[in-house]
C-alpha cells in the first residue's frame, strides 16, 4: 500500500515539474516580429484571472478481516396443539328373537307342602322367541328344586329331601311401561308370565289339612305329614317319585341390552298332588314359588 501512494505522489511531482519546466521554456524563449503590436493599458478594474492548475490525488484505504466467522443461528419453535374431542353418541343394537338362558335362586313351599318342607335351592333352564317390538312371546323352561329338610319331620318315614322337576310352556307378554328409563343402551322391559306345568317330584312332605273334627292320620308334631303319593292308602317314603299336572303365573323384569338381557322373576307354580280330596285326608294345593335371577342370550 506505501509503494502505491509513493507511486502517485511521484507522479503529480512529475507532472507539476513537466508543466513548470514548459512555461519556464516558453519564458526564455525571446519572441520575434517585424510587426510592432501596440501596447496599451487595460481597461481600469479589469484583472485578468489567474490560472489554477489542479492536481487530484485519489486514496484508497482497504481494510481485510480474515479468518473470522461468526455465524447466528436462530430458531424460533412454535407448538401449537389444537384438541377438538368429538363425543359421539354409541348406539346399541339391540337383538331380539330367539334365545337361550339360565338362571338360579331359591324355591319356597306354599300351600299343602308349607312348614312340613323349607326353602331350598334351585336351577333353571329355558329357551324361547320374543321378538324386539313384538309384546307377545314363548317360553319353554325347566326347573329343579330341592327342598330343605324340616328338621321336625326327618327321615323316617319321610325319606331323603324332597325333590321337585318342573317343564313349564308360557306366553310372555312384554309390558310397554319404563322400556327408556334407563336411556338408549338398556331397555327395562317388564313382563308377565303364564301357562301350564308339568311337576315331578319324590319324597314330597305333605301336611293334611283337618277341619270338621278330623283326627291326624299322620306322623310329626302335628300328627298331619305324609309323602304325597297315592298308592292305596299306604302313604310312605317313595323315592321313585310321582307327577301331576298344574298351571303357573307371575312375572319379572329383564334388562335388555344388546344380546343379552338380564332378568329377574318370580311366579307361582301350582299343583294337586296325588291325593283323594274326597277322603278324610283332605289336603290343599301345592305351591312352589321360584325366585330367579338369570340372563337370556338372543
Amino acid at each position: 500500500m506505501l509503494n502505491r501512494n509513493a507511486l502517485l505522489l511521484v507522479a503529480g511531482a512529475a507532472f507539476i515539474a513537466f508543466d513548470a519546466s514548459s512555461a519556464s521554456a516558453q519564458a526564455r524563449r525571446t519572441p520575434t516580429s517585424t510587426r510592432r503590436i501596440p501596447v496599451s493599458k487595460e481597461a481600469p478594474g479589469e484583472v485578468a484571472p489567474p490560472r489554477v492548475d489542479t492536481v487530484t490525488v485519489y486514496r484508497t484505504d482497504t481494510l481485510r478481516m480474515q479468518g473470522r466467522t461468526d455465524t447466528l443461528r436462530l430458531t424460533n419453535t412454535v407448538t401449537r396443539v389444537d384438541t377438538v374431542v368429538q363425543s359421539v353418541p354409541i348406539i346399541t343394537r339391540h337383538v331380539g328373537g330367539m334365545y337361550f338362558g339360565l338362571g338360579g335362586g331359591v324355591g319356597l313351599p306354599y300351600g299343602s307342602i308349607r312348614t312340613v318342607n323349607q326353602p331350598g335351592e334351585m336351577a333353571q333352564l329355558q329357551v324361547g322367541w320374543q321378538g324386539l317390538h313384538t309384546p307377545i312371546g314363548v317360553r319353554l323352561d325347566g326347573t329343579w328344586n330341592r327342598f330343605a329338610r324340616n328338621p321336625e319331620y326327618g327321615t323316617i318315614p319321610f325319606g331323603d329331601r324332597s325333590t321337585l322337576l318342573g317343564l313349564n310352556l308360557d306366553g310372555r307378554l312384554d309390558l310397554p311401561f319404563f322400556n327408556a328409563t334407563l336411556g338408549s343402551s338398556v331397555r327395562m322391559v317388564p313382563y308377565l308370565l303364564g301357562g301350564g306345568s308339568y311337576i315331578h317330584y319324590n319324597n314330597l312332605r305333605i301336611k293334611q289339612d283337618l277341619d270338621n273334627g278330623q283326627v291326624p292320620a299322620g306322623v310329626g308334631p302335628c300328627g298331619c305329614a305324609f309323602i304325597a303319593i297315592d298308592d292305596g292308602g299306604s302313604r310312605v317314603a317313595n323315592s321313585d317319585g310321582h307327577g301331576d299336572w298344574g298351571w303357573n303365573y307371575g312375572g319379572g323384569i329383564g334388562l335388555h341390552s344388546g344380546k343379552k338381557e338380564v332378568f329377574i322373576e318370580s311366579r307361582g307354580i301350582r299343583w294337586n298332588h296325588a291325593s283323594n280330596n274326597s277322603s278324610p285326608n283332605a289336603f290343599h294345593a301345592a305351591y312352589q314359588v321360584p325366585i330367579i335371577f338369570g340372563v337370556n342370550f338372543f
